[in-house]
């Protein structure tokens, strides 16, 4: 396998292991993950990335609980634009719609493989995760509608 692959299915592995978090707990370590990369920038590359908290260097915790749903929130409406936008038949929707009907697993590996050159795996994998239990598991066959409902008027 290429680095890049490689890369992938750690990121993929990550995030399954991160499914059984609950939101709030993402969005902390989303948030903690955000700041300790803004210190070392080579942790970007850590699809595993556990930074232990330290409140001298990221602040209270609802500060980094805030930033990790910022950080959904900026992911969360870039994938769905890719994926629910105008073309109705476009390969990342049907590979995203496909995945969801499986497992939740599969939706998750499926989310992350599309988010992943945007971000860096760390924060792909778990973006991912809420992604998946936010948005998409609880719209079942309608996910576009429901997730677009849930995700509110596009910010200017």
């Amino acid at each position: 396998m290429t680095d890049i692959a490689n890369m992938q299915a750690e990121t993929i592995a990550a995030a399954q292991d991160l499914a059984g978090l609950d939101e709030a707990a993402l969005y902390v370590l989303i948030g903690t993950q955000e700041k300790a990369i803004e210190r070392n920038p080579v942790l970007a590359f850590d699809a595993r990335l556990a930074p232990g908290y330290e409140t001298a260097h990221q602040g209270l915790v609802t500060e980094l609980k805030t930033l990790g749903e910022r950080i959904v929130n900026k992911w969360s409406r870039a994938l769905f634009d890719l994926v629910c936008g105008a073309e109705p038949n476009d390969p990342a929707r049907t590979q995203l719609l496909s995945a969801v009907g499986l497992s939740e697993a599969a939706a998750i590996a499926a989310v992350t493989a599309l988010i992943m050159p945007l971000v860096s795996p760390p924060i792909a994998a778990a973006v991912s995760v809420v992604i998946v239990k936010k948005f998409l598991i609880p719209a079942g066959g309608e996910v576009c509608l429901y997730w677009g409902e849930q995700l509110g008027p596009a910010e200017g």
